[in-house]
């Protein structure tokens, strides 16, 4: 047997046990792949994902760091792969990284103007970007009461969902427009209290 088949059974077995929802024996059979083949990018990208959910659910920030490194390592060596791209971004938005990543993505794309994986990464970057919710204020609620909740915490998702879904989803395109105005009167609503407070300033 050669060692891509033995990489192979290793990552479906940890596919198994993913599935199963033991995600211990899950990074084990994906660490038995890289220690065949240490620049593997599904293995790589497996097990990113498998940490990054154990990082949800344990809440410990250092599940996260180990599948940072594992997509960074993955996508050095699958630069195209859309899917290893999505959940670099899906791991930023939790760490709240989406600025370094915004630029870190321009400069790979500025390399590469013509790349369309690039291209999507950075648009899909730039609409999260806009919508990021505000750190939480130390203390308590803010003055606003619900009204501000819902402007601040629950209007920009109100837009970026049919905006995401619109553009990823055919079926669903039309949704875009919606999630389009939704987010403008929602910055709309953000530049105009900007000068109200300097918390507001990245607005």
């Amino acid at each position: 047997m050669s060692n891509d088949e033995d990489v192979l059974i290793h990552i479906k077995q940890g596919d198994g046990y993913r599935k199963s929802g033991d995600l211990d024996l899950a990074i084990s059979e994906y660490q038995k792949a890289l220690k065949i083949d240490a620049a593997n990018p599904q293995a790589l990208l497996k097990l990113g994902q498998i940490y990054e959910i154990k990082g949800d659910k344990e809440k410990e920030v250092a599940f996260y760091l180990l599948s940072q490194s594992a997509y960074e390592k993955a996508v050095i060596k699958e630069p195209d792969n859309p899917e290893i791209h999505n959940s670099i971004i899906s791991l930023a938005v939790k760490q709240g990284r989406i600025d370094e990543l915004v630029k870190i993505y321009k400069e790979k794309l500025a390399k590469n103007p013509n790349n369309t994986v690039l291209m999507e990464a950075v648009r899909k970057l730039a609409t999260i970007s806009m919508v990021s919710i505000p750190p939480t204020v130390k203390g308590g609620m803010e003055k606003g009461g619900c009204a501000k909740i819902f402007l601040d915490y629950i209007f920009p998702f109100a837009g970026i969902i049919p905006l995401l879904l619109g553009t990823m989803v055919p079926s669903l395109k039309i949704l875009q427009p919606l999630g389009i105005i939704i987010v403008i009167a929602y910055l709309i609503y953000k530049f105009s209290t900007a000068k109200k407070s300097d918390k507001h300033n990245k607005w």
